[in-house]
């Protein structure tokens, strides 16, 4: 990014950097209008994105755009990470690692991911730990901060 700004390929655009350094990279480059409250921008012809997890979250838009959503969705089940994150979605959010002793979904949440193969409905995470859908839900909520279905 801060050798596309330095070419001079950024500025009057919208761009993203990770948060941590949005405000140094404004400084430098104040032509470039930046936002660190997303995870990518795709402005046409060129394409910013807020780190190595978000610039994953950009390769799968870029698929998704070029060749449609089943083949952005098998890429991403092949990386096993979540087949869409929007562009708009918050970089950072504040929320404490849950103590696995006191998590209530952790046995859940590694399972999922090794059945990708196959359809994992919500009441089958809820089962994995033996509570109902509507409690699975509030808990996984609390503890990772989106919900199951996110």
């Amino acid at each position: 990014m801060y050798v596309l700004a330095a070419a001079g390929c950024l500025d009057g655009r919208r761009a993203t950097t990770r948060w941590a350094e949005a405000d140094h990279f404004q400084r430098l480059f104040p032509r470039i209008e930046v936002d660190a409250d997303v995870l990518f921008i795709d402005d046409g012809d060129v394409l910013t994105s807020a780190g190595v997890a978000a610039g994953i979250d950009l390769c799968l838009h870029m698929v998704r755009r070029d060749f449609g959503t089943g083949v952005a969705d098998d890429v991403a089940r092949r990386m096993v990470v979540p087949p869409h994150r929007d562009g708009g979605q918050a970089q950072y959010i504040e929320r404490p690692v849950p103590d696995p002793q006191l998590a209530a979904t952790t046995g859940a949440r590694p399972w999922a991911p090794a059945r990708l193969h196959e359809p994992i409905q919500l009441r089958d995470l809820a089962e994995r730990e033996a509570m109902p859908v509507r409690t699975f839900t509030r808990r996984f909520r609390e503890e990772v901060g989106a919900s199951p279905g996110q």
